[in-house]
């Protein structure tokens, strides 16, 4: 019957003892290994691992400032073949030597990994095995590719669409009436380093079934995060930081600010003010935004569709925008603009 790894470790300690000689660690590690391969093939795997493909190149995601996974030099057919002195070969980006690169880890058995991935360390890289074949004893070589890109969490933020009843569309109430929601709106917000602009304001002629002539507004309120009162707060109190936490507080305001809103007004009796909310019309939007040099593009890239990935050669990202512009001038991956001498 077979013994587990750990029971055969214990059991060269034993046999040493009774044999009155003490077996060093590396001897009995040398003895494990001349037992059946199998008996190793399934140790828990503690890391991802990425595995090359004959079909072409494979694509990895790694997050900016991560480790990335264990990018293996093989395929799945020559992971479970036995090879005959392996020699492994790693190119980078521009076809750098990767071996040569303190940043760059390479095991023994032609693994590589990255500790501290940056988006500059994207792009192609290209390991070649070479090997005897124990049945032919010929040499033979395999080229796999892979495409490495550095991604982002998105950062997001709301927008928020309302509807208002008007008196009608040439009413100068109107000016005034969005001249204070805007003042009430930006004091709801004024502690959490958000300000809210009234990006977009129309107003509508509607012909209502039994109600005739109605006139309505149209918002779109959008979010603008102060860097520099953001910055101060963090200063003073380091839990108050996070984005997220308030960016989440700001939503939960404006819910709350339009439902009491149409609380007020179902309590009204008689004549309504000449713009009022319209109860259940507030929408909030999510919007993902990326960082510069960064964008996201399902199409390009399936597998990671919510990532900001780097925008590679020939485009670019300024940050306003949630994908890669085409730009023929950016030669180099995460470029955040388009000028470039």
């Amino acid at each position: 019957m077979s013994l587990s790894l750990k029971s055969l470790l214990v059991y060269g300690v034993i046999v040493g003892v009774l044999l009155g000689k003490t077996i060093p660690t590396t001897e009995i590690w040398q003895q494990l290994k001349r037992f059946p391969r199998s008996a190793l093939l399934n140790a828990p795997v503690a890391e991802q691992k990425v595995i090359g493909s004959d079909d072409g190149p494979v694509k990895v995601y790694i997050k900016v400032h991560e480790k990335s996974p264990r990018i293996l030099c093989a395929t799945p057919q020559l992971r479970n073949m036995e090879l005959m002195d392996p020699n492994f070969s790693w190119k980078g980006p521009k076809g750098t030597d990767l071996s040569k690169r303190p940043d760059m880890n390479i095991s023994l058995t032609g693994t590589l990994t990255i500790d501290d991935f940056r988006k500059d360390l994207s792009g192609v890289y290209v390991c070649t095995i070479y090997f005897y074949s124990p049945s032919t004893k010929s040499l033979q070589s395999l080229n796999l590719k892979y495409f490495l890109y550095a991604y982002r969490d998105p950062n997001y933020t709301y927008e928020f669409q309302v509807q208002y009843h008007a008196a009608d569309c040439q009413n100068a109430y109107n000016s005034l009436f969005l001249k204070r929601l805007h003042t009430a709106l930006n004091q709801l917000t004024s502690d959490l380093a958000y300000t809210i602009s009234i990006h977009k304001s129309t107003c509508h002629t509607l012909k209502v079934p039994l109600a005739g002539i109605q006139y309505e507004l149209y918002l779109t309120l959008k979010l603008h995060l102060d860097v520099e009162e953001l910055d101060s707060i963090c200063e003073n109190n380091q839990e108050d930081c996070d984005h997220n936490l308030r960016l989440e507080k700001v939503r939960h305001r404006v819910e709350a600010f339009f439902s009491k809103q149409a609380d007020m007004y179902r309590e009204i009796f008689g004549l309504l003010p000449f713009v009022y909310y319209i109860d259940g019309t507030l929408q909030v939007i999510r919007a993902d935004r990326c960082k510069p040099g960064f964008g996201k593009d399902h199409k390009k890239h399936p597998n990671c569709p919510g990532c900001c990935v780097v925008c590679g050669p020939g485009s670019y990202s300024s940050g306003r925008h949630v994908s890669c512009l085409p730009c023929i001038e950016a030669i180099h991956y995460g470029e955040s603009d388009c000028d470039i001498e």
